[in-house]
């Protein structure tokens, strides 16, 4: 019996269907603990209020020490355990302290450097290497003391490396929500589209999602035949709607706001190609989300999933991270070549279903718990 204990920060319904594909194994003990309740702000942005905790699931909301948060596990030093140093590095200083099994898994650091940077990626890609080679204490304690590492992709991955964690140490465990089901397309852009094509983004509207970004590269591609629908809360203060507004876009941009999570599917039916403009993601799920209906996909490659749900040319485009004119390039691509939507969407929707469902994440944390095991 492998028995496993998942520390996450708060519950989510990008990780709800993984979770559930291990504990239906029946090799697999799990419990999995948040470290914090649902989160408020986001059911601002769509997610279902609170949570309805599955038996394998707890929480330690409130809890200080790992003497309280390990109180809801009786059997913790038989478990393998998986956290992010993100959210509680004391708890792993623990497990190293008594000799217990962990691993750590994590998306690609620098998100704070990012905002501590006000975005400036050309900076950020200067400096974040040398922040990595600065945590070079944090690998160590992985090289010593850990079973290996699982990084949410390639990203990910090279983070950990240059962390000075062994790559034999190393393993790829992604985001994996649910295939989203087929539903009607949203009325509200449908009406709006009113026969265009629709480029769509998912996701609050501020300045880490890069919107400024895209609707700076919608404006250049000059074509009426195509609208852009921003579908997430508002958190930069009108910000875009007014540079909408400079760039002459008010009548082919929908700003969409927030939209619940059990009906987003209807937002992803009515569009044509999906559109990740991120100047910094870890992972970014809407790009599973998008693919899974259908979606050809552009993203960024400072995105996670950009890396590996991107087959480039295939299931769509990679571009640079805060440039417009690598995003116009890959979106008049479609423009120029409408036949390709199709073509790449349905290649989506194939390698979504192949790589990227809960059970094949699940297969890929056994195999690679086993293989470090073996050594």
């Amino acid at each position: 019996m492998l028995k496993l204990c998942i520390w996450m920060n708060i519950p989510s319904h990008y990780q709800s269907a993984f979770f559930q594909a291990l504990d239906a194994r029946e090799e697999i003990d799990l419990r999995v603990v948040y470290f914090q309740a649902a989160s408020s702000h986001r059911a601002a942005e769509g997610w279902k209020e609170g949570h309805e905790y599955q038996s394998f699931e707890a929480s330690v909301a409130g809890a200080l020490s790992p003497e309280e948060m390990l109180g809801e596990i009786s059997d913790w030093q038989e478990r393998i355990h998986i956290i992010s140093g993100y959210f509680c590095s004391d708890l792993i200083d623990w497990f190293c302290i008594h000799r217990t099994v962990w691993c750590p898994w994590s998306e690609m650091p620098g998100i704070r450097l990012a905002e501590l940077l006000g975005y400036r990626m050309p900076l950020f890609r200067l400096l974040n290497p040398l922040m990595l080679m600065g945590k070079r204490s944090e690998g160590r304690r992985i090289k010593q003391h850990a079973l290996g590492a699982f990084g949410q992709g390639d990203l990910a991955h090279r983070a950990f490396q240059r962390m000075g964690v062994p790559n034999s140490k190393i393993s790829n465990l992604y985001y994996v929500p649910n295939g989203l089901p087929e539903a009607e397309p949203c009325t509200q852009m449908v009406e709006f589209a009113n026969g265009r094509k629709i480029f769509l983004a998912v996701g609050a509207l501020c300045r880490r999602k890069g919107i400024d970004v895209l609707l700076k590269a919608f404006s250049q591609l000059k074509d009426k035949t195509w609208c852009l629908v921003l579908c997430g809360l508002d958190r930069a203060d009108g910000e875009n709607q007014e540079l909408a507004q400079k760039l002459g876009l008010l009548d082919q941009v929908f700003f969409l706001g927030p939209y619940p999570v059990d009906r987003i599917s209807e937002v992803y039916v009515a569009a044509d190609v999906f559109v990740l403009p991120s100047r910094f993601d870890g992972w970014g799920a809407v790009l599973n989300e998008a693919a899974s209906l259908g979606l050809p996909l552009i993203g960024t490659d400072l995105c996670g999933g950009s890396w590996h749900v991107i087959d480039e040319g295939r299931t769509g485009f990679r571009v640079r991270a805060s440039s417009v004119t690598s995003l116009v390039i890959a979106m008049k691509i479609y423009v120029e070549k409408p036949d390709l939507i199709l073509e790449h969407g349905d290649t989506a929707r194939s390698r979504f279903h192949e790589t990227f469902t809960p059970e094949r994440n699940a297969d890929r944390l056994v195999n690679a718990l086993e293989a470090w095991r073996r050594k």
